[in-house]
């Protein structure tokens, strides 16, 4: 079934699909410039201190706070932000790369029309199968809030009497960041039918 008319521009779905590989380079390049903000793009709860980038690559896995009190980006979350990073990055530039060789390179007036729609399909094929990162990355992100809450009620259900503003920001991190990532998924959706079916 083809898309309505108006949307088939040929400037709207290349502009859809760079869109979408800027937003994954973007936030690839984010994760190395600042790990601890990109962290909350990924859902993990930090809170910054003067720690500096060596004290937090030393510091053991479990630790998590610093001699202040306040949490910092321990060196396992430092690894795995950029590790999602990497994966960002990497999404990011084939998205943007398979998009500019099929609206860029293929000439509409000097390649066959099944070439580019064969381009196109296979853009269409990759990002479907990178909307399974967004989507899996909210259900991560909607867990790991759903057990920092199961955590402090059963903190408060103990009768503790000091609850950690981590655990708290745990919770609305995890939501926050779990809608998030679910609305790029639908985008990235999107943009994939429309690759496969316009």
């Amino acid at each position: 079934m083809p898309f309505p008319s108006v949307l088939v521009s040929p400037t709207l779905l290349p502009t859809l699909t760079t869109a979408i590989g800027i937003g994954g380079l973007t936030v690839g390049i984010y994760s190395f410039i600042n790990p601890t903000a990109a962290a909350r793009i990924y859902g993990v709860p930090v809170r910054t201190s003067s720690a500096t980038l060596t004290n937090i690559l030393s510091s053991s896995p479990s630790a998590s706070t610093a001699t202040s009190g306040t949490a910092i980006l321990n060196s396992r979350d430092f690894s795995y932000i950029h590790a999602l990073g990497i994966r960002n990055l990497t999404t990011g530039l084939g998205v943007i790369a398979l998009t500019g060789h099929w609206h860029l390179t293929l000439s509409p007036s000097t390649t066959a029309p099944a070439v580019r729609l064969a381009v196109q399909r296979a853009l269409g094929i990759v990002i479907l199968i990178g909307t399974l990162v967004p989507l899996v990355d909210a259900w991560v992100c909607w867990t790991a809030s759903r057990h920092a809450a199961d955590t402090l009620a059963r903190e408060r259900k103990g009768g503790a009497t000091k609850i950690t503003d981590l655990t708290h920001e745990a919770v609305e991190v995890g939501r926050r960041a779990g809608n998030l990532h679910a609305l790029r998924s639908l985008v990235w959706l999107a943009g994939a039918l429309w690759c496969l079916l316009g």
